[in-house]
């Protein structure tokens, strides 16, 4: 049975985030509000090893048309080996600075059992990302699919083993070592490793850009957590934690699935302009009817969806749940500049922006501290978030040699929605005034280039897979 790519990636990329969003909302019903702020150190720990580990390898085999050649992969497998191993090492230097800086020394050894992570990951295939070259995604899919309900598995047993935050632990590593295991199951060639130090420094030349992003979406990502741990403390950590999520899983869910579904058609169209710009304008009106959709959500069910999935004693997040959503709203704008600039094998754009984009968090820091409230800092993202998506749009246009009209109309008109949202949300209900005749007016512009037939190339401009 044939089933077109765009449809496959986005049902895998829906399982993969549905089972995290459960395993969290598990969690959060199992554990006490301090708890899951201790357990959300473990995921802000994760984020820390895959920033070591994110060399881009697994898009190196999509972009690069050398991949075909089998001494080529072989030789990123040595380098992927070399990278994981080094981030095992880092990751064990710092268990105990970070436990410090968490103000968690106790959990040092639990910090510690995270290096398993990236030592599974040295000896993952990357052919299962070289066959997306081809519009084949039937390994992907497969590891999607049954990695992450798996990790969601193993929270019973570990919570009746160990009773406390640290199922949390026992769940990242069971998944991260089945999905390890399931890019070897039909898979073939089989794993070879070589070591060639020309592929080498093709790898460092495409990933150094990307570790450097990494770093930085590491402190994005996690600046916000990290203050409010400090300035507010666990309890506080584990309801915003929960706002993170509701609004950030979102948001990368669609990320991840138009990266993985536009790469492959824009870098093969790097040389033809027209098709290029085609292909990238539906993409950034893709990317702004869904950063629309979140800001709309949060609005409107917000306050249901908190006291739904994770119960009253998370409700302190509701009040925080729009403004998050309208940050996450702008870096998922950028997305789309972000893969133009990566199919034409520039990964330093997002890199660029997010120089920008921290910048916001020792404003956010100075906000908390003078505010003593979590609004402020926020706000402090939001600006920041605008400006590294400006700087993201310009920069990818000048490199792809393209139109960027569309993406400056259509980030104008999200900042004006995202403004009147917040109006909404902190100030007055005279904000729907604003809010909804913006947010007509931005779906009409984003309709009017991106039809149904046009949404749905999208996600079919890849081969389809001629196998099951």
């Amino acid at each position: 049975m044939m089933l077109r790519s765009g449809t496959i990636v986005l049902v895998a990329n829906v399982v993969d985030v549905a089972a995290v969003l459960l395993r969290n909302i598990i969690l959060a019903r199992l554990l006490p509000v301090e708890q899951f702020g201790l357990a959300a150190t473990f995921s802000i720990l994760m984020t820390m090893i895959e920033t070591f580990q994110n060399v881009g390898l697994n898009r190196l085999v999509v972009q690069d048309s050398r991949a075909e050649d089998p001494h080529f992969l072989a030789s990123l497998h040595g380098a992927q080996i070399g990278v994981s191993v080094a981030a095992a090492l880092l990751l064990a230097a710092f268990a105990y600075p970070f436990a410090l800086a968490m103000g968690t020394p106790a959990l040092t050894s639990a910090y510690l059992l995270l290096a398993l992570v990236p030592l599974a990951n040295a000896f993952g295939n990357l052919e299962t990302f070289r066959m997306q070259r081809h519009g084949k995604f039937g390994p992907q899919v497969r590891r999607a699919l049954l990695s992450q309900p798996i990790g969601l598995l193993a929270i019973l047993p570990g919570y009746w083993w160990l009773g406390d935050h640290r199922a949390a632990l026992v769940s990242i590593i069971a998944q991260q070592w089945a999905a390890v295991v399931l890019t070897h199951v039909h898979v073939r060639p089989a794993f070879r490793v070589a070591f060639d130090r020309m592929v080498w420094q093709t790898a460092a030349a495409f990933g150094w850009p990307l570790i450097a992003n990494g770093l930085l979406m590491f402190l994005i990502l996690n600046g916000d957590r990290i203050i409010v741990l400090h300035r507010f403390g666990p309890a506080a950590l584990g309801w915003f934690s929960a706002a993170v999520m509701l609004t950030l899983t979102p948001a990368n869910l669609i990320a991840k699935s138009l990266q993985t579904v536009t790469l492959p058609p824009l870098s093969r169209a790097r040389s033809n302009t027209g098709a290029f710009q085609r292909i990238y304008d539906r993409c950034c009106s893709a990317t702004a009817l869904a950063a629309l959709a979140s800001i709309l959500g949060a609005l409107l069910l917000g306050k249901v969806i908190i006291a739904l999935l994770f119960g009253e004693k998370f409700m302190p997040a509701a009040g925080f749940l729009t403004a998050l959503a309208c940050m996450n709203a702008l870096r998922l704008l950028r997305v789309a500049p972000t893969i133009a600039a990566m199919a034409h094998g520039e990964t330093r754009n997002p890199l660029y922006a997010n120089l920008v984009r921290a910048l916001g968090v020792p404003l956010a820091m100075a906000a908390a501290t003078l505010t003593g409230a979590i609004g402020p800092m926020i706000l402090a993202g939001i600006l920041a978030e605008l400006a590294g998506a400006t700087l993201a749009g310009e920069l990818a246009h000048r490199r792809a040699g393209i139109d960027g009209a569309r993406y400056r109309q259509l980030l104008l008109l999200l900042t004006l929605c995202l403004a009147a949202a917040l109006m909404v949300t902190w100030g007055s209900g005279y904000g729907w005034l604003l809010l909804l005749p913006l947010a007509t007016l931005l779906l009409g512009r984003c309709a009017a280039r991106l039809d149904l037939s046009a949404a749905l190339q999208v996600f079919r401009a890849t081969p389809t897979s001629r196998r099951g």
